[in-house]
């Protein structure tokens, strides 16, 4: 049972100095539960491998304390709280990590963590055929009962999550503050995940934005998942950091494909040589988390027969009169059948002509 005792006893834990993650996972996994925390004598956590002197500050120091204020008017609020590694409902998956935080905050329905789990990330800068392709894989696979996990930050982050909150649930993990909606375009996003999905973060209330909170969340991401799908990437993104960090936690990676000459596809494109999954609609990936349709793909948008003038409009930008040269069609007959075809969403109008989205 989780108690504001033993909360404090492990909030104390990991504030010394000098101790980090991997050293409190160490000592909870030598104990057979972490309430055993609140037994052990100072020469008990000397064995167990802490410093005689940070032992000693551990029973001494009143400044460790300090802080966990936050943490009990946290939970005071409605759908939110604070998980503590080893403790129901903390995900089993995540706790099993030497580096697995101690200590989660969260907003929102905890049963999303329940349900089997696959990660999408990618870029923030995104093209609109990747943000599309995102939004309706994570729909149809969040329909197949799978909790999408993805980062809350923009481009295919937020793809991921609009499109599981229509259909299902899904899991943000920040890497702020649970009261710092970081984007803040985004809070109305947040306040939607909530309803029907799980807000989740290992930083304490208040806690703005910095660069290197962003590579420490990726870590939750994955741990959360079976599988973490990569959707246009660069080499030297935080979205491969993320597949790293699964292939080390032995999850699966999966990669989307992209065009040659898109810069983005160079990550996603270097996961499958390295041997990840290539995947181009949600059936694939369905059938990598082992979930398997009797009809194939979950939705009519890989079987229905693609328009010939979609054909005729690349995944990057196409001029308008580029099209119509290769369709042959004068404006006056090309221009309402664009429109169409955008109507239905295969299309998409930018500045300088279209792009195709699928």
């Amino acid at each position: 049972m989780l108690t504001e005792e033993l909360l404090l006893a492990w909030w104390r834990l990991r504030r010394l100095p000098g101790v980090g993650t991997v050293t409190v996972n160490e000592i909870r996994a030598g104990l057979s539960s972490p309430a055993d925390l609140l037994s052990l004598t100072e020469s008990a956590l000397v064995a167990a491998g802490l410093s005689p002197q940070a032992a000693a500050a551990y029973f001494t120091d009143p400044g460790l304390s300090s802080g966990f204020e936050r943490l009990q008017h946290w939970c005071t609020g409605e759908q939110q709280g604070v998980l503590l590694a080893g403790v129901a409902p903390y995900p089993q998956a995540l706790s099993s990590l030497r580096d697995a935080p101690p200590l989660l905050w969260y907003q929102g329905d905890l049963s999303a963590l329940n349900d089997p789990g696959l990660a999408i990330v990618g870029s923030r800068g995104a093209t609109p055929a990747a943000l599309d392709w995102t939004e309706r894989v994570a729909a149809e696979v969040a329909a197949a009962g799978i909790t999408v996990t993805s980062g809350l930050a923009l481009g295919i982050d937020g793809a991921a999550h609009r499109g599981a909150v229509r259909t299902g649930r899904t899991i943000a993990v920040m890497a702020t503050g649970p009261d710092r909606i970081y984007p803040a375009r985004h809070q109305g996003l947040a306040r939607e995940i909530t309803q029907q999905g799980l807000l989740l973060t290992e930083f304490t209330p208040g806690t703005a934005p910095q660069a290197r909170q962003f590579p420490s969340r990726n870590r939750i991401i994955s741990g959360l998942c079976q599988a973490v799908l990569i959707v246009e990437a660069g080499i030297q993104s935080g979205s491969m950091i993320t597949a790293r960090l699964a292939a080390d936690q032995g999850r699966d990676v999966l990669a989307m494909p992209g065009a040659v000459n898109n810069p983005l596809s160079a990550g996603p494109h270097q996961l499958i040589r390295d041997g990840a999954l290539l995947v181009e609609n949600s059936a694939q990936v369905l059938e990598a988390l082992g979930i398997f349709t009797s009809t194939g793909p979950v939705s009519s948008m890989h079987s229905q027969a693609v328009p010939v003038l979609v054909t005729l409009v690349d995944y990057s930008l196409t001029a308008t009169d580029v099209i119509g040269l290769r369709a042959q069609l004068p404006p006056a007959e090309l221009m309402p059948q664009l429109m169409t075809l955008e109507l239905d969403g295969w299309i998409q109008q930018i500045p300088g002509g279209y792009v195709r989205l699928r």
